[in-house]
């Protein structure tokens, strides 16, 4: 509809123009009628339309393909999470938006997979573990790759116990997945939030890291806060 009315108004505008300049503007043995105006007027605004449109198809191609470049560069292209350079660029905005938690996760024995039994299955054990995470977390919540098998959520509007709460969700859905004929998938998972386990940001990702060292210390397959 919208096209429609630009497409009136670029013609209107041609025939108004052409009228002005070809018609009631006095020109010495002019054989031109109103007619001509009205016909050269309705070409002006038909060929300004199309140029017009053909302009804003490019700008919004070009705007999707720049849309679609930050979206790649953001993202990790193995698990379709966001990847450590949109967390880097997240964090920064985190402090002094209320509260919020940190989840860090490990992929128990991760090593062993890609070891015994090949990178494609590594590969296909983080993918699962990745879908696993998206289909439990909620929609305002970002999960992040942030570095070989570890992964990084961010809970806004989310206390520490609801953080654990998700936490369990997430290793009990896990250790659940039907893997076949290998080994069993589980995770370590380390817990922080603000403002318990810190003012900044930077504080809660050490105590988030200390927590998963510990849940990994302490048998893995299991979650810890601070």
């Amino acid at each position: 509809m919208s096209k429609l009315w630009l497409l009136i108004a670029m013609i209107l505008t041609g025939i108004i123009y052409a009228a002005v300049l070809l018609y009631f503007m006095p020109m010495s043995q002019s054989n031109i009628t109103l007619l001509h105006c009205i016909l050269l007027g309705v070409l002006f605004g038909v060929v300004n339309f199309i140029v017009a449109v053909l302009y804003y198809r490019r700008n919004e191609k070009l705007k999707h393909l720049n849309q679609q470049l930050k979206s790649n560069l953001m993202t990790d292209s193995l698990t379709g999470l966001l990847n450590r350079r949109a967390f880097d660029q997240a964090i920064k905005d985190v402090d002094g938006r209320g509260l919020y938690s940190l989840i860090f996760l490990d992929i128990d024995n991760f090593r062993d997979f890609n070891n015994r039994f090949g990178h494609d299955i590594g590969d296909n054990v983080l993918r699962k573990v990745g879908e696993t995470i998206k289909a439990c977390v909620r929609g305002s919540d970002r999960v992040y790759r942030y570095g070989g098998e570890e992964i990084t959520l961010i809970l806004m509007d989310c206390d520490k116990k609801n953080a654990l709460r998700m936490a369990e969700k997430i290793r009990s859905a896990i250790s659940q997945l039907d893997h076949q004929a290998y080994p069993q998938i589980t995770v370590s998972l380390g817990v922080s939030s603000y403002p318990d386990d810190g003012l900044v940001i930077n504080d809660l990702i050490v105590a988030s890291d200390k927590a998963l060292l510990k849940a990994k210390q302490s048998g893995k397959n299991r979650t810890i806060s601070c």
